[in-house]
């Protein structure tokens, strides 16, 4: 049989953050499979050339393929769907196998939402070994430990396999058949798995490995490090595990032996497991950020959420983690089981206070099958059907001690808060500023005082290292510029309802500057159907479609980033609107003044919708003030 192992488009994009999560689990399945000799063929669906449907069909006609496999986590199940579907659609009679953490976690409701024929249950290199080797000989899979799959209406699910305990046994990761060149070329780094679980059995993680945290040893890992960097070019690496080490022993090892690459390196580690012997150990060594599980600043919550570590433990971390010189990337997240307002009320403000220093991302706590979380909704009833949620893409759920009034406020005011200004510079200046918004600022390190300079468009924020001491600085141009209320409202309407498309950050900027912005008179719209409802800055964010509702006259852009689209889709779909507002700036003198330029839209009928994107763009680049035709 011929086996097509593929990463779904976007399969390297993080929920909530866009970061790259390139999928070593897929990697190391299609290794593990080659090795024993099945004819096997790779695509990473980011790559490919349209739709995926389109790119599945391309792929099994080109291949003759019999068997298509996907994996990925519960957070990833459109995605698996729609490969499934696409697969299904092209060729009925193709098998689909899919595994990973989304049908270890909850195995029968992952089968029953994505439709496939086979799941593999744990770590999928053994299993899906023997799963082939049966169909290739046409012999039955019954007894294959560690799947589920179809039978007639019925799902059946044989017995559980044993983890691998020897890690070094396994092949690298099929990086070339997954265009892992390309990969670190659009990242500028790559990744290396060193270990698989945890030791830990926090209530809100679910570990997809296993049960059992065990590790490769140094050797086979600096075996697959050389192999990259010589290969790929990988000059920084990032260590995927969920817990890179629990000694500091092997740590201290590792960080001798990485020195001679001259290579910068990120991993994961627990906040009582430092000092500042070993983190200066790994400062010299290259390490460049550390990922902290902080979860909570309440000892009630971290106790609940069965962290094992203390509010104490945590500012000592933070604390010798800034005094090496080492970023920290890590979060707070709200509504455990015990979380209470007064709890979430010291949790924020130990937020505030280290916020200057450290970037503490903030989000709430999402119960995804298989962690402690996900069972206790779904024997409380609060998770009904098991199914329609991960269908409903995991979404939250309040298990806490806050009323559903109060988590509704807390989930809106963490979005809000994300927005805030972290780790600022200590002072920016505007060097130069071209069109159509570029510019080159000058800042000041936070920790050191080296000046640097930097480039990035006016109106959004960067966090930049410092080329000192490598310590990330957030610069935000706007906070150089010269704040002018009456140039900035020359082209506002003095009257009417004017609506507010997109709920970001320069939409929380606006607002930290111009309070008017929270008037009734503005409303406030997003693409983004996750946003829906929420209050940001004093106002509920809702649907575009409700301009039609409304009937306003005047928009103003604050997602500029896809300003071309969103000025497509008001052309096309909204005729009541007659003005679109854009955030821009001019010289003032010697200063940079925020202003808003205005996009008059013509009568639908003469602008044909095909043209409407690039009609923009090309009017938009010429920056001219007051009104564009």
């Amino acid at each position: 049989m011929n086996y097509l192992i593929v990463m779904s488009k976007g399969s390297s994009r993080g929920e909530t953050t866009n970061s790259v999560i390139f999928p070593m689990g897929t990697a190391y399945v299609s290794a593990y499979l080659k090795s024993k000799n099945h004819s096997v063929f790779t695509a990473n669906l980011e790559y490919a050339n349209g739709c995926t449907q389109d790119a599945i069909a391309r792929l099994i006609q080109q291949h003759d393929i019999d068997a298509i496999c996907i994996g990925g986590l519960s957070r990833d199940y459109p995605k698996i769907l729609e490969v499934v579907t696409s697969a299904k659609t092209v060729k009925p009679s193709i098998l689909t196998i899919v595994g990973g953490g989304i049908i270890s976690a909850d195995p029968e409701p992952a089968m029953s939402a994505i439709g496939a024929d086979i799941g593999i249950i744990g770590e999928g290199e053994l299993t899906i070994s023997e799963l082939a080797t049966a169909l290739d000989e046409g012999n039955s899979y019954e007894n294959i430990p560690g799947i589920i799959y179809r039978k007639g209406d019925e799902l059946i699910t044989n017995s559980a396999r044993d983890e691998i305990d020897d890690l070094d046994s396994l092949p690298f990761p099929d990086l070339e058949g997954f265009d892992y060149a390309r990969y670190v070329k659009d990242t500028g780094g790559g990744l290396i798995v060193g270990s698989r679980s945890c030791t830990h059995k926090c209530t809100y993680c679910f570990h997809p490995s296993g049960h059992v945290y065990r590790q490769r040893s140094l050797d086979n890992i600096f075996q697959e490090l050389d192999y990259q960097y010589t290969k790929f070019g990988v000059r920084s690496f990032g260590f995927s595990d969920e817990l890179f080490a629990s000694k500091k022993s092997r740590v201290k090892d590792f960080c001798e032996r990485i020195k001679k690459y001259n290579v910068s390196w990120a991993v994961g580690l627990r906040v009582r497991n430092v000092d500042l012997e070993m983190l200066k150990l790994m400062k010299d060594s290259g390490c460049a950020t550390i990922c902290y599980g902080l979860e909570s600043a309440d000892e009630t919550v971290l106790l609940s959420m069965r962290k094992n570590i203390t509010v104490e433990h945590i500012k000592n971390a933070l604390d010798l983690t800034y005094e090496a010189a080492i970023n920290v990337d890590c979060q707070f997240i709200f509504g455990d089981i015990m979380e209470t307002p007064n709890s979430v009320e010291k949790t924020l403000a130990f937020w505030r206070k280290e916020n200057q220093r450290t970037q503490i991302n903030l989000n709430m706590i999402i119960a995804y099958p298989g962690t402690f979380l996900y069972k206790y909704a779904c024997d409380t009833g609060i998770i009904a059907d098991r199914v329609q949620f991960l269908k409903d893409g995991c979404p939250l759920v309040n298990v806490s001690k806050l009323t559903n009034e109060e988590y509704q406020a807390l989930f809106s005011r963490t979005e809000e808060l994300k927005l805030h200004s972290h780790t600022l510079a200590k002072t920016i200046e505007i060097l130069e500023i071209n069109d159509p918004g570029d510019c080159s600022v000058e800042a000041t390190c936070r920790r050191c005082d080296h000046r640097f300079s930097h480039a990035l468009p006016f109106w959004f924020k960067a966090a930049v290292n410092c080329p000192n001491c490598n310590l990330n600085n957030e610069i935000e141009p706007i906070s150089a510029a010269e704040i002018s209320v009456s140039h900035f409202t020359r082209n506002l309407p003095a009257s009417g309802e004017i609506v507010i498309w997109g709920a970001g950050g320069i939409y929380y900027k606006l607002s930290e500057l111009f309070p008017f912005f929270r008037e009734t008179r503005f409303s406030l719209v997003d693409s983004d159907r996750k946003k829906h409802g929420l209050s940001i800055c004093g106002h509920t964010v809702e649907d575009p479609r409700t301009i039609l509702t409304k009937s306003a006259g005047t928009v103003l852009v604050t997602a500029v980033s896809r300003l071309q689209d969103i000025c497509s889709d008001i052309i096309a779909n909204y005729p009541c609107v007659k003005t679109i507002l854009v955030p821009s700036h001019k010289h003032n003198g010697e200063q940079i003044v925020p202003i808003l330029k205005s996009v008059m839209m013509p009568p639908p009928l003469q602008l044909h919708v095909g043209e409407s994107a690039a009609h923009v763009d090309s009017s938009l680049q010429a920056h001219g003030e007051g009104t564009i035709h």
